[in-house]
């Protein structure tokens, strides 16, 4: 328990307290006795007195004990920040004894987005069907403010593509440029958007040719009777991806990432019946699955720390 030390030490001072009231009625007694030279019953009043000097050694020692600890409690629920925090300087050996459990931080600093150019393009680069059943285990999990709601499911919905149904999307997104090249890519001349073209056709077998699999992430939009902002839906869906990105770190053979991929493609009606969407469902991406070059890939982010202010 927290406050362990501050109980021993009361006890302790009562228990030597105790025993030098005891000595010193014993001293007493004898005293009458060696004067009266007969044998001395232990006179009521002394041990009445003794009682009641036990007693309120006890009752001090309770007291104590009951405003140490709240004392403390008010110290841990920010007595002194003015915001809830708790302030650990010049606490010394207190703030040993806040103990925090610390053991999803590490798979939080080791996840990372892993690029194409980071992929194992030589050897065996499949990855195992179970692998994947446990990101989506792992997304299963994530919080989604609609369970509160009777009929609400979890608006996500994975999609998970093979390498023949990554090939056939593909194929798809340049079918959809083709059609709506002059409103949907921004390009001035047909030359610029068939230089495009190329290269984007180029990486079905190039970029994307080490990948085993692309996971489409769907936003299911919700049809009852409280529907709730689409927001809320959207940010449902992000923190089950964020799930399945995090168990990928128990798997340091694993290259992931969010790809948001081509933004008309993805949000097209083509797209929607490829995935099997429903009208006001949402793609927002894909989410990569290859394996990487190395187990472990340099960290280069910069942590701003002014997020916690």
């Amino acid at each position: 328990p927290p406050h362990a030390n501050e109980m021993m030490g009361a006890f302790e001072g009562l228990l030597r307290a105790a025993g030098g009231l005891a000595a010193l009625h014993r001293r007493i007694v004898l005293l009458f006795a060696s004067a009266a030279r007969e044998t001395i019953v232990v006179p009521v009043p002394a041990a009445a007195a003794a009682s009641v000097a036990l007693m309120i050694l006890f009752g001090s020692g309770a007291w104590w004990y009951r405003t140490a600890r709240r004392r403390s409690s008010c110290t841990a629920k920010g007595g002194g920040g003015g915001h809830g925090e708790e302030d650990m300087r010049g606490r010394g050996g207190a703030a040993a004894a806040v103990e925090t459990d610390l053991s999803v931080l590490p798979c939080i600093r080791n996840r990372r987005s892993v690029f194409p150019k980071d992929f194992m393009r030589d050897g065996d680069r499949t990855i195992d069907d179970s692998i994947v059943r446990s990101l989506l285990d792992a997304a299963l999990w994530g919080p989604f403010h609609g369970r509160c709601f009777a009929g609400c499911g979890h608006p996500a919905r994975f999609v998970v593509l093979g390498k023949d149904a990554m090939i056939e999307m593909q194929h798809l997104t340049l079918r959809y440029y083709d059609d709506n090249w002059k409103t949907a890519t921004g390009y001035a001349s047909e030359d610029e958007y068939l230089e495009w073209r190329r290269m984007t056709r180029d990486e079905i077998a190039g970029r994307w040719g080490p990948v085993s699999f692309m996971i489409a992430i769907v936003m299911r939009r919700q049809s009852g009777p409280r529907r709730l902002p689409e927001w809320e839906e959207s940010a449902a869906v992000a923190a089950a991806t964020q799930n399945m990105h995090l168990q990928s770190t128990k798997f340091p053979e694993l290259a992931c990432y969010w790809s948001s991929w081509h933004d008309a493609a993805r949000d097209s009606d083509e797209m929607k019946e490829f995935l099997g969407m429903g009208r006001e469902d949402r793609c927002l991406g894909f989410f990569i699955v290859a394996r990487a070059k190395r187990s472990r890939v340099k960290d280069r982010r910069r942590r701003d720390r002014s997020l916690m202010e």
